[in-house]
């Protein structure tokens, strides 16, 4: 076995007499030789670089050259550096070293710095280096031009030695960290804990396995979040294209959420100028969703516990680096399924601008799930609509503008607000600043809705108009969803509430700068008309069956009276004026009653004041109702007057209305008076009417504490 180890020997012996030979030939080759010509090199492009050490050799674990206290800034501000590095060494090739050449093989960064910074004025620091080479091309262009043509001959080429070219096999980066600050904005964002391996970037070269992991932090985060990239890379000969083959993303957030994506395609050009095709597929899954909100610095929670848990989205992505389709795109969310495709289209010059489309098709979706919880206690509803009400919301119109959009949504079902909607269909188009509904249909409670409007805000106000109509649809949900209350009610009082079917058109408008300008200048208005319609807690029969028994002095009939009356036939036209609606034309049938009338609704205030007429077309005012015998109180409008705050109303709300009530009294007692006395009708008139006021007095209150009757309506 002596000749083993003699073996073993001789191979170590010339091993390091290889490696001493290789030792003495890089120490006698000088490489800062090139450092003032990479310094120039650099400066010619706008950028200054510096090099505080010199440039000298690395003999393990690699060959390489040895580069320390690296910095790089703008030339124009070169104390405020972009870049800055410990150590950069760049691995060479042995065999080109022996004909004086440096072939760089592999990069390592050791703590490399990066700040970005974006100054009051918007001026980030690395568009100096930008505008700087920049201005070389168009002066090294002008020069170009001005130079006369000459005659080229042909020159023999000389060996080259002592050059410097990049076959990158490998690079390395370790402990990086970049900075981002918008002084404009107030934000800041970092990439810290940065390392990047990559193997094979050689142009043409076979697929090289790269690996990133970073922490990234920022002034909306409340923790950092950690990324992390796997994948396989391959570079088309000429930098030309790159081949995902595939790429796996992984984000963790705070209270572990995770984020994986998947891509899988490539990115080509046909040539340099060429613009970049893009050819992907996109795999990504979220989970859970409300772990991402609250790793950005949000605290939204949704109502349900099973809501936004997960995310799936997949799509193929194509296009150019200009424009980009997704389609077909899929979406999940929890267990909502949409399908569909979006696009993206960038600003093309400076007039123009990006713009974003999204068409999706789903079926179920429960909003409720995913709004936020109600507010615990009734005060501090309360004190968040003061709050609300007291403190306008400005527009963001700024942020309105600036771009277009088309959104296209079609359900199979919606729940929202307690409302359920079928087919909802929503079409939208924004044209920098103008949004146009083109289209808003739906079936709801048994009708149909169907929308148009627009909303411009391209001006310093916003202006609103929408038309649309509600056909065959139950108008106790359209007041519960417009009129909601959660007020308790005294014993005696109830709500005031409609309900049947009805039919509503409406066209509206309304202008501001802020969502209190919106609700004070709406104007509306709206035509209402309806078949069957029941109103509570009101009985008009009841109410006019008690004018007639005191007019006639006749018993009022034993029966139960519903505390709701059925209107036939209404029809009534409503203009909202802000917080006031005024409800004009009232025409509706009551059994045998004609009911005529208009009011006032202060959604303000909280309260209305309606002037009715009530007059009987028959003898009596139902089957079982109650008969009247003087032909004159027929077809002839009793009045009442029915007011009240929308928590105050109770049985005794309508009531007769005194003045117009005197005009009636008046005619009456002329009329009889001249019949029975003749000449002497202004003289018994005055007596009777008196009698006959004291008799109408506390009419619908018997038995209770008097009260003066209200001063009617203007």
């Amino acid at each position: 076995m002596a000749w083993i180890k003699r073996g073993l020997i001789t191979l170590v012996v010339l091993f390091l007499l290889f490696a001493g030979v290789i030792a003495w030939f890089l120490f006698s080759l000088d490489a800062n030789q090139y450092k003032s010509r990479i310094v120039q090199l650099a400066a010619d492009q706008g950028i200054a670089l510096t090099l505080d050490g010199d440039i000298g050799w690395q003999l393990w674990p690699n060959i390489a050259l040895k580069l320390e206290g690296v910095k790089v800034a703008p030339l124009a501000l070169p104390s405020e550096s972009l870049l800055e590095a410990d150590k950069m060494a760049v691995g060479v090739a042995l065999m080109p070293l022996l004909d004086k050449r440096v072939e760089a093989k592999e990069i390592v960064l050791l703590a490399p710095r990066v700040e970005l910074t974006v100054d009051q004025n918007g001026k980030g620091n690395w568009e100096l280096i930008i505008d700087a080479i920049e201005a070389k091309a168009k002066l090294d262009e002008q020069q170009k031009q001005q130079t006369p043509p000459t005659l080229e001959i042909p020159k023999e080429e000389a060996p080259t030695s002592g050059g410097l070219e990049l076959a990158l096999e490998k690079l390395r980066l370790e402990d990086g960290v970049l900075r981002y600050t918008d002084k404009q904005a107030g934000s800041e964002y970092a990439i810290s804990q940065l390392h990047i391996s990559a193997d094979n970037l050689v142009p043409g070269g076979k697929p090289g396995d790269v690996r990133l992991r970073a922490a990234l932090a920022g002034s909306g985060f409340p923790e950092p979040v950690n990324l992390d990239i796997h994948s396989n890379l391959a570079i088309d000969e000429g930098l030309n294209g790159l081949r995902v083959q595939p790429a796996n993303i992984k984000l963790t957030g705070a209270e572990g959420a995770e984020a994986q994506i998947n891509l899988r395609g490539n990115v080509r050009r046909a040539k340099a100028d060429a613009p970049w095709q893009i050819q992907l597929n996109l795999n990504a899954d979220v989970n859970p969703v409300t772990g991402w909100l609250a790793a950005v610095g949000s605290d939204y929670r949704p109502q349900s516990t099973a809501a936004l848990k997960k995310l799936h989205i997949e799509a193929d992505i194509s296009g150019t680096d200009k424009q980009m389709f997704l389609e077909p795109l899929q979406l999940a969310l929890d267990d909502n399924n949409f399908t569909g495709s979006a696009s993206f289209q960038a600003a093309t010059n400076a007039k123009d601008v990006p713009s974003v489309s999204l068409s999706l098709k789903g079926g179920e979706l429960n909003v409720d799930d995913y709004l936020p919880p109600p507010v615990d206690t009734p005060e501090q509803s309360e004190l968040s609509a003061d709050v609300a009400a007291a403190q306008p919301v400005p527009l963001p119109l700024e942020s309105m503008r600036g771009f277009n959009a088309k959104l296209d949504l079609t359900l199979d079902k919606l729940h929202a607000l307690d409302f359920d909607i079928d087919k909802p269909q929503l079409a939208v188009n924004v044209n920098n600043g103008l949004y146009q509904l083109n289209k808003l249909a739906a079936g709801l409670y048994g009708g149909e809705l169907n929308s148009t409007g627009v909303f411009n805000a391209r001006g310093d106000s916003a202006r609103g108009e929408l038309s649309g109509g509600l056909t065959g649809v139950e108008i106790s949900k359209v007041q519960e969803a417009l009129f909601a209350s959660d007020e308790p009610q005294a014993a005696d009082q109830k709500r005031v509430t409609l309900s049947g079917k009805t039919n509503l058109t409406w066209v509206a408008q309304t202008t501001g700068a802020d969502t209190l300008a919106l609700q004070k200048n709406l104007r509306a208005a709206v035509q209402l008309n309806a078949a069957e319609l029941a109103l509570a807690p009101f009985n008009l029969e009841k109410g006019m069956c008690q004018l007639v028994s005191y007019a006639e002095k006749t018993p009022l009939p034993e029966k139960e009276w519903p505390a709701q009356t059925r209107l036939q036939d209404l029809r009534a036209s409503v203009n909202l004026n802000g917080d006031v609606a005024k409800v004009e034309g009232i025409n509706a049938g009551i059994e045998n009653i004609a009911l005529t009338g208009d009011g006032t609704v202060d959604l303000e205030q909280q309260n209305f004041d309606f002037a009715l007429g009530l007059a009987l077309v028959g003898e009596k005012t139902s089957g079982n109702g109650c008969s009247v015998q003087n032909d004159r109180w027929r077809n002839r409008p009793l009045p009442l007057r029915c007011n009240a705050s929308f928590n105050e109303v109770g049985a005794t709300t309508c009531k007769p209305d005194s003045r117009r009530l005197d005009d009636l009294i008046r005619d009456e007692l002329k009329y009889k008076a001249e019949k029975k006395y003749g000449e002497k009708v202004e003289k018994k008139t005055e007596e009777l009417k008196d009698k006959l006021k004291d008799r109408f007095k506390g009419l619908f209150n018997r038995g209770d504490k008097e009260e003066p009757a209200p001063e009617p309506t203007p």
